[in-house]
């Protein structure tokens, strides 16, 4: 099967094929392969030349994301998507609520009310699965209201940062 998916920003085609308990990924001249170890609703457990390799997945409305090697990546159906980053419930355009992409426990928050952020900013950091998921702006704006702390436990989709 082949997929059309904007991952951080741009464009890409990957073909998937599964077969026998292996996952063949192309894109481009590009081949990757792996043999499949376990698969739940939230996690891939991949088996790379050998060396296990984790793989978070989560839903944020039509977007994907994928946590993999300490980076996050979004994948949205193309023209859906301005950036790459949780851009709030109106996709970032009036404002909105960054949420939780997954149960975890918020490590550091790098924002205080009122303050202006930048596009890609790092908001704060949420653990989930034993990884640090950083959540960024998804463009130029103004924090309305913080909800967590450091420390706090949060489920998924649990409201973390309203913007302006």
């Amino acid at each position: 099967m082949e997929f059309e998916y904007l991952v951080d920003g741009a464009v890409r085609k990957v073909a998937v094929e599964v077969k026998d308990g292996l996952v063949r990924f192309q894109e481009g001249e590009t081949v990757f392969e792996a043999e499949i170890l376990a698969v739940s609703d939230s996690e891939l457990f991949l088996s790379v030349e050998g060396a296990g390799r984790r793989i978070l997945l989560a839903r944020d409305g039509d977007r994907r994301l994928v946590f993999h090697g300490g980076r996050e990546y979004v994948l949205e159906a193309p023209g859906k998507a301005e950036g790459a980053s949780f851009q709030g419930e109106d996709g970032g355009k009036e404002g909105g609520i960054v949420k939780a992409p997954m149960p975890g426990k918020v490590i550091k928050v790098l924002v205080a009310e009122g303050e202006p952020v930048r596009k890609n900013q790092t908001l704060l950091i949420v653990e989930a699965m034993k990884m640090e998921n950083e959540i960024k702006a998804g463009r130029e704006c103004v924090v309305r209201k913080v909800h967590v702390a450091a420390g706090d436990l949060v489920d998924a989709a649990r409201p973390l940062i309203e913007l302006e």
